[in-house]
């Protein structure tokens, strides 16, 4: 089930791309990213995924912020996760929240998340990855 938090961000996308219609100093919207999180078995080892890019996003944006909800079944040992862009990575406290730590840089900058099992070795149950959701929040600033 979506919380209400991140329905809004639906919203809120929709009413700034309705409203492209008339001239404006700036526009922007948020584009949604749904993506598959791996299992993890090895303690120690670095999961990373891929966000697809925001190709739908007009020419010359630049990232406002992320927010994020991912879900993961663990049996007793939690993964610290990150948020990363090529050149610094945010840490991510909760399973769920917003970071504004992107801001200004090219809509076009990769992005990953990423999960490490703490510790050494195998686990004896693994982390079940689940879903992730991000909305990769923009803004344009016509000339």
């Amino acid at each position: 089930m979506i919380k209400p938090r991140f329905a809004s961000w639906l919203v809120v996308a929709a009413g700034l791309m309705g409203s492209m219609g008339g001239l404006q100093a700036a526009t922007g919207g948020a584009i949604p990213v749904q993506v598959n999180i791996p299992d993890m078995n090895q303690k120690g080892w670095e999961y990373r995924v891929a966000l697809s890019s925001a190709d739908s996003a007009p020419a010359g944006s630049h990232l406002t912020e992320l927010s994020w909800r991912y879900e993961l079944t663990a049996n007793g040992v939690l993964p610290e996760a990150w948020l990363c862009a090529p050149s610094e990575c945010v840490a991510l406290k909760m399973a769920q929240g917003s970071t504004a730590a992107f801001k200004g840089m090219p809509i076009s900058t990769p992005l990953s998340l990423h999960f490490v099992v703490p510790g050494k070795g195998m686990l004896k149950r693994p982390v079940q990855g689940g879903v992730a959701q991000i909305f990769v929040n923009y803004q344009r600033q016509d000339p």
